[in-house]
């Protein structure tokens, strides 16, 4: 979906709502939200700065998007490779994977399904997963 400036400028319209949840229900990036709230002659309405830091949790349920085929898209930074970051030493994966798992990942967390990089928790493995994969995989051939 692509909005348009007509689009945006009926939202800000509409009722008070700040650039980047307006980005987000529209589909566009927050610069284009506050382009045109500029355009409009209102004042700039970014996400309040929040009183405290947020944490990696909160980082995560603000910058993770489900999208259609309940994929997760990251909207934050990545690293030059693509890969969803929280902050330098944390990954989105791995965020996702104790969110959905309990548990803290064991090893690298591998998506398996083919969306690049999404953060959709049951599409995640862990090693621990892996390795239990194989054993059973083995035990089932050796079955056959």
């Amino acid at each position: 979906m692509t909005a348009s400036w007509e689009g945006i400028a009926g939202a800000l319209r509409d009722a008070p709502v700040s650039d980047v949840e307006l980005a987000d229900r529209l589909g566009c990036k927050p610069q284009l939200v506050a382009q045109v709230r500029a355009d409009l002659g209102q004042s700039a309405l970014p996400v309040p700065a929040p009183s405290a830091p947020l944490t990696v949790d909160e980082r995560f349920e603000l910058l993770a998007v489900v999208v259609a085929g309940g994929h997760v898209k990251w909207r934050g930074r990545t690293t030059k490779d693509g890969v969803p970051i929280i902050d330098p030493w944390t990954t989105a994966q791995r965020v996702a994977f104790r969110r959905t798992y309990g548990r803290e990942p064991e090893g690298q967390v591998r998506g398996w399904c083919p969306v690049n990089h999404c953060l959709e928790g049951l599409h995640l493995t862990d090693r621990r997963m892996r390795e239990q994969a194989k054993a059973d995989t083995e035990a089932l051939d050796a079955c056959l």
